[in-house]
C-alpha cells in the first residue's frame, strides 16, 4: 500500500477530528471506556466523531482500553482496542491553537489487520463522517505536526494512504458486483434452455431474476452513495433470487415465491456523533 501508511506490520493514517462531546469516560481503576452515566470514579473523555464512528464500525469489539488517559486536557489521550483479527489504536493529539478548538485535534490510527480489512474500516469511517478525515482545518499546523512523525508523513502522503485503502474497499466491492451480474447471465441463460417441470416455474423463475435485477440496481446506487452495508443486503438479496431462479438448483419455487416487486431502499448515513452511541460491552443493560 505504500510506505506512506505502514509501520512495520501496521497501516497508519491521521484524520482531522470535526466534532467532539463529553459523551464517554474512562473508569479510573481499569482504564476501560465506559459510557457517561457510569457511577465509579472515571475521568471525562473526549472521543470525537472519528474515534467513535471507527468503533461502531468494528464487528463485536472489545472494549477499548485507554494505554494513556485523559488528564486536565481532555481530548489527548490514546486507547486501543481488538476485533477479531484487527487491532486498533486511537491516539488524540491537539495540532493547532493549543486545544481550545475541537478543530485543532487529529487522531492517529494504527490498524494492525489484512490489507482487505483496513481497507473496509477506512472506506465505513470515511463514509459515516461529515467531513473528509484527510482534508485538515489548519494545513500549515497538520504540515509542522506530520512532519515530526518517524516515516515522512506529510499531508499528501497521508491523504494518497487514505485514498488508497478506499480504492481498494471499492473495488472489492466491484468484483462482487461483477460476481453477481455474471452469475446473473448464466442463470439466465439456463432459464431459456429448461422446460418446466415440477420443481420449477419459468414464469416463476423470471419473476426472481426481476427481482435480482432490481436489487442489483440498489447495490450500484449504495456503491455510488459508499454505502457499504446496504450494498451488501442488496447483493446478497440478488444472489439469492438467481439461485431461486436457477433451474439447475432444483429450488423450491413452488413453495411459495411471492410475485411482488421487493422493496428497498438505500439507507442513509448520520454523520453526527451524538448520534453513535458506543456500546459498554461489560454493561449492555446501560444506556450512554
Amino acid at each position: 500500500m505504500g510506505n506512506s501508511m505502514t509501520d512495520g506490520d501496521s497501516f497508519v493514517v491521521y484524520a482531522q477530528v470535526g466534532k467532539a462531546k463529553a459523551n464517554h469516560c474512562v473508569e479510573l481503576d481499569t482504564g476501560f471506556l465506559r459510557p457517561k452515566s457510569f457511577r465509579l470514579p472515571n475521568k471525562v473523555v473526549y472521543l470525537g466523531d472519528v474515534a467513535t464512528h471507527a468503533l461502531s464500525h468494528l464487528q463485536h469489539p472489545e472494549t477499548p482500553h485507554f494505554s494513556e488517559q485523559p488528564a486536565f486536557n481532555e481530548q489527548r489521550w490514546s486507547f486501543t482496542t481488538q476485533s477479531g483479527a484487527l487491532r486498533m489504536e486511537v491516539t488524540s493529539r491537539s495540532y493547532w491553537g493549543f486545544g481550545l478548538f475541537n478543530s485543532g485535534y487529529l487522531n492517529r490510527l494504527t490498524i494492525d489487520a489484512s490489507p482487505a480489512s483496513f481497507a473496509r474500516l477506512l472506506f465505513d469511517l470515511s463514509a459515516s463522517l461529515s467531513h473528509r478525515p484527510w482534508e485538515f482545518a489548519h494545513a500549515a499546523a497538520a504540515t509542522r505536526f506530520l512532519s515530526k512523525m518517524k516515516g515522512g508523513i506529510t499531508v499528501q502522503s497521508n491523504e494518497d494512504a487514505w485514498k488508497h485503502g478506499l480504492e481498494m474497499a471499492r473495488a472489492v466491492f466491484e468484483e462482487q458486483l461483477y460476481a453477481v451480474e455474471e452469475q446473473g447471465q448464466r442463470v439466465e441463460k439456463r432459464v431459456r434452455l429448461a422446460q418446466d417441470n415440477q420443481h420449477w416455474s419459468a414464469q416463476k423463475a423470471n419473476v426472481a431474476i426481476d427481482a435480482a435485477m432490481y436489487d442489483l440496481d440498489i447495490a450500484r446506487g449504495a456503491l455510488a452513495d459508499s454505502n457499504a452495508p446496504a450494498f451488501e443486503r442488496a447483493i446478497a438479496r440478488a444472489e439469492a433470487s438467481f439461485i431461486e431462479a436457477d433451474p439447475d438448483t432444483r429450488s423450491g419455487l413452488s413453495n411459495g415465491y411471492s410475485d411482488e416487486t421487493p422493496q428497498g431502499h438505500i439507507l442513509p448515513i448520520d454523520a453526527a456523533e451524538d448520534e453513535i452511541a458506543f456500546v459498554d460491552l461489560t454493561k449492555t443493560n446501560e444506556e450512554e
